[in-house]
């Protein structure tokens, strides 16, 4: 794994890392290879991957941290800091054989001190051997950041290969983040990943996900608004071609009063593609003022395509406000025809409906134009072509 690190990375030691390593093992050792007889894997067709050709055995409970005498390093996180974290991690891990393999298989935990200013992490994969990714961002009391994170994948060879990570935002008291999460993978990348976010009181995230290419992709992303006045916002746009598939699950865990969240997940299909996402909204009994909106909005471009959306609930106050919608179609006609009979080809006529279907979510991104501009290229070159 080559990375390209900028100076808020810190070391994390390798004692502590080892005692929060141990802390799992007990859960790991209960932990077996997900089946699509469970719920979260229903849609994902993990029992047809050749591990042998994915180079892993999901049988074997590996782990790399090392017991030796750890030595002293510089540029540390601060204990108080890494205890805090590595509390949280313990109750709000989930419980997820790919989340716990991640962390237990990592070769090093990279961890991102973000303060005032914006942090452009690049991560770019070579080879075919498996890759074990665990990050860490921390956003401090009463910051404000910006975080552009990119995950790229590169490969020669024609077999699939295997990438699994998890990436831990924290918004401590006060702060206030923005991430846009961009994957451009190679089309022969299996990945499992999870994205967790946890916000303390007074916070706000603002979440984009914007995943191009691979092959087979499950995502788990949880969301723990833990004190009071946390507002979340996650929203995205999958484009999905070729043979492609992505499995998104996103749940929003609110565990205080005074709490905001909000899901908008857009999803374009063509080819041959697969997309589902499925969202839950879990609110506990005598939690008070919470508000909490779930729509997910897919597009199909092709008769083979197929997008799914599973909104849930799992309301059990009464004070709040919860709404969810999702809707899968195909272009509108009207529209379309209305454009070729104002002189627009049908080329120009579908494109310019598409750009429609996700442009107002690019524009959510409070990143500089050129930017967005990167990111609709990307859709663009994705779409193009698409039967």
């Amino acid at each position: 794994m080559n990375s390209l690190l900028n100076k808020q990375q810190f070391t994390i030691n390798q004692n502590k890392r080892n005692q929060f390593c141990r802390s799992l093992l007990e859960t790991w050792k209960g932990l077996s290879l997900p089946t699509e007889k469970e719920e979260s894997y229903r849609k994902f067709p993990i029992s047809a991957l050749n591990w042998k050709e994915l180079g892993f055995d999901p049988h074997e409970k590996k782990t790399k941290f090392d017991d030796s005498s750890p030595s002293l390093e510089k540029d540390s996180v601060s204990d108080d800091i890494l205890e805090g974290i590595f509390g949280l991690l313990q109750n709000y891990l989930p419980k997820d054989y790919f989340s716990y393999l991640a962390v237990l298989q990592s070769h090093e935990f990279e961890f991102h001190y973000c303060e005032d200013g914006l942090i452009t992490p690049v991560y770019t994969s070579l080879g075919d051997e498996p890759k074990f990714l665990f990050r860490i961002f921390y956003v401090p009391k009463g910051k404000v950041s910006q975080i552009h994170l990119k995950t790229q994948t590169l490969h020669n060879s024609e077999s699939l290969h295997l990438q699994t990570g998890i990436d831990v935002f924290i918004s401590d008291k006060d702060s206030q983040v923005e991430i846009l999460d961009e994957e451009t993978f190679d089309e022969d990348l299996v990945q499992f990943r999870t994205v967790l976010l946890l916000s303390k009181e007074n916070t706000s995230v603002k979440y984009h996900h914007f995943p191009f290419g691979g092959f087979r992709s499950k995502l788990v992303l949880h969301s723990h608004l833990l004190g009071k006045g946390a507002e979340v916002t996650v929203d995205g746009v999958s484009a999905l071609g070729k043979r492609n598939l992505k499995d998104l699950d996103m749940e929003m865990h609110h565990h205080a009063d005074h709490t905001t969240s909000k899901i908008t997940y857009k999803a374009i299909v063509t080819d041959r593609s697969h997309h589902v996402f499925t969202g839950n909204l879990i609110i506990p009994p005598n939690l008070k003022k919470v508000v909490a909106h779930q729509e997910s909005f897919n597009l199909s471009l092709n008769k083979k395509a197929r997008a799914e959306a599973n909104p849930k609930l799992e309301v059990l106050a009464e004070d709040v406000s919860c709404t969810h919608g999702a809707t899968v179609g195909d272009i509108d006609e009207e529209q379309y025809f209305y454009l070729l009979s104002r002189g627009l080809s049908p080329e120009e006529s579908k494109s310019l409906l598409v750009t429609a279907f996700y442009g107002e979510t690019i524009q959510s991104v409070g990143f500089k134009e050129e930017v967005k501009l990167d990111l609709e290229s990307s859709i663009h070159n994705i779409l193009v072509g698409g039967k």
